[in-house]
C-alpha cells in the first residue's frame, strides 16, 4: 500500500510538471480599484473587458476609477503621494523616472510571472518597464513616429509621396500656393530634427539615465534641418499655423488646413493617427503611410519607437496576484484582449495580438507603420525626452526659431544650455 501510495505521488507530482498554469482566484471576495485614462472609446471597451472578467472570475470585483486626460496624471501624483493610488494603474512610460527612480515606487511583477502571464511578452518589451531590475510595469503597446501623406492632395498635384528627405524638400515646387507637404507643431519639429540628427549620427539625443548626449553642434544640425523646412515651404510657420486657433501645440486634426488638405503630411505618433486620418476620410481623402525618409550613408533609421502606455500594480496592493490576473486577462486572454481590442494601440502581448489578428481587428494605417517601425529599429528613445519641462524647452527654442528672435546658432544654444539645465532638477 505505501508503494501505492508513493508511486500515485510521483505520478502525480510529474503530471503537475506539464500542466500550463492556470490562475485561481481567491476564495475570499476581492475588489480591486483600476484607473485609467481615454476617450469614451476606450472607457466603453474596457468596461466590457472588466464585465467578462468579472464573469469568469466572480470573487474578484474590479471599480473603475476613469477619466479624460486633462488632469489625469495630477491626480495621479497626489494619489500616489499620498498613498491612494488604485490598485491597478495605466501610466505613461516616461512617468518611471518620476515615480519611480530605484525600482521600488510600483509593485514588481517579477513577483508574481505567472499570474500577470510574464510569458507573453519578449524581454525587449519587458525590460521597457524594468527599473533598477524590478518590472515596475507592463506594456499595452507600442508607438512611434512615423509620416502619413494626404495621398489625394499629392496625386492631385503629381507629386509622389515622398521616401527621401529630399523628396520631401522638394515637393513644394509643385504644390500649389497656400497648401504644404507637412504639417508641423513645435513639439513635432523638435521631434522631426532629432530624428535627423539620430540618423545622421546614431546617437540618442538623451541617455536612459537622463544625460544630454546630443552636442551644440548636433543641436544646430537639427535645427538647420527644421528652418530648411520651413524656408522651402514644406511647412508652414508656427505663427502662420497658430494663426489657425489654438497654439504652437494645437493637435493637427483641429486644424482647417488639414482637414482642407492644405497640410497635406504628418510626423505623427502610430497609436494616434486614427483620429487624423478618420475626418479626412469622410471627406474622400487618402491617408498613406509614409514611413520614414532616408539618405543613403545615414547611421540609423533614428525611428522613434515607445511604449504608448502601460499597465502598473500599486506597490500596496493587497491583492497582487488577483491584480496581476486581472491585467493576463485584459492583456493575453483571448475574451479580454478582443475586448479591449486596439484602441491603447496595437498589442504587444503574443497571445493578446494573434487573438486580434484571428479576429481581424489588426489592420489599417497604425499597424503599417508599428510594423516598419519594429523592423527599422533606431536608438532607444530615452524616458526623460518626454519630460514636461523639457518639453516646455522644445517648444519654446522652435517658436524662438519660427518667430525669428533667435537665429539657428542663438537656438541651438539656448536648448542645449537649458535641456541640461532641466535635466540637473530631474535627475537625481
Amino acid at each position: 500500500m505505501k508503494k501505492y501510495f508513493a508511486l500515485m505521488l510521483t505520478i502525480l507530482l510529474l503530471a503537475s510538471i506539464f500542466i500550463t498554469y492556470i490562475p485561481v482566484a481567491a476564495s475570499n471576495p476581492v475588489t480591486l480599484r483600476f484607473s485609467w485614462w481615454g476617450d469614451d472609446t476606450r472607457h466603453k471597451a474596457t468596461l466590457e473587458a472588466i464585465k467578462l472578467f468579472e464573469a469568469k472570475y466572480p470573487n474578484i470585483k474590479i471599480k473603475p476609477e476613469y477619466a479624460g486626460w486633462t488632469g489625469y496624471q495630477d491626480k495621479q501624483t497626489t494619489q500616489i503621494a499620498g498613498g491612494t493610488a488604485a490598485d491597478v494603474m495605466q501610466i505613461n512610460w516616461n512617468w518611471l523616472p518620476e515615480y519611480s527612480r530605484d525600482g521600488n515606487g510600483f509593485y514588481d511583477l517579477n513577483q508574481v510571472a505567472k499570474e500577470v502571464g510574464l510569458e507573453n511578452f519578449t524581454k525587449a518589451m519587458l525590460d521597457t518597464g524594468t527599473v533598477k531590475g524590478k518590472l515596475n510595469a507592463i506594456p499595452v503597446a507600442l508607438t512611434g513616429r512615423v509620416f502619413y501623406f494626404n495621398k489625394t492632395i499629392y496625386d492631385k498635384f503629381g507629386v509622389p509621396v515622398p521616401k527621401t528627405w529630399n523628396d520631401l524638400l522638394y515637393a513644394p515646387a509643385k504644390f500649389a500656393y497656400g497648401y504644404y507637404p507637412i504639417d508641423l507643431s513645435a513639439y513635432d519639429a523638435w521631434l522631426l530634427a532629432m530624428t535627423y540628427v539620430e540618423q545622421r549620427t546614431g546617437k540618442q539625443f538623451i541617455s536612459n539615465d537622463g544625460k544630454l548626449v546630443f552636442t551644440q553642434d548636433d543641436i544646430r544640425v537639427g535645427l538647420m534641418f527644421y528652418k530648411n523646412l520651413i524656408d522651402r515651404k514644406v511647412a508652414e510657420t508656427i505663427q502662420v499655423r497658430t494663426s489657425e486657433g489654438g497654439n504652437s501645440l494645437t493637435p493637427v486634426a483641429q486644424l482647417p488646413s488639414f482637414l482642407d488638405g492644405k497640410y497635406a503630411g504628418i510626423f505623427e505618433w502610430t497609436s494616434a493617427i486614427n483620429k487624423s486620418a478618420s475626418p479626412l476620410a469622410e471627406k474622400k481623402m487618402e491617408m498613406v503611410c509614409g514611413y520614414l525618409p532616408k539618405v543613403a550613408g545615414f547611421k540609423d533609421s533614428g525611428a522613434i519607437i515607445k511604449p504608448s502606455m502601460m499597465f502598473a500594480i500599486n506597490k500596496n496592493c493587497k491583492y497582487a496576484k488577483e491584480a496581476a490576473m486581472f491585467l493576463n486577462f485584459i492583456l493575453s486572454d483571448p475574451a479580454g484582449a478582443k475586448a479591449m481590442g486596439t484602441n491603447r494601440g496595437i498589442p504587444v502581448s503574443k497571445a493578446g495580438l494573434e487573438a486580434l489578428k484571428a479576429g481581424g481587428q489588426i489592420t489599417g494605417l497604425e499597424y503599417e507603420g508599428i510594423q516598419y517601425l519594429i523592423a527599422n529599429p533606431g536608438v532607444q528613445l530615452s524616458p526623460y525626452t518626454e519630460n514636461a519641462k523639457l518639453q516646455s524647452v522644445y517648444q519654446q527654442t522652435i517658436e524662438q526659431l519660427s518667430y525669428g528672435k533667435l537665429n539657428v546658432d542663438g537656438a541651438a544654444k539656448y536648448m542645449y544650455d537649458n535641456v541640461q539645465t532641466v535635466l540637473k532638477q530631474i535627475v537625481k
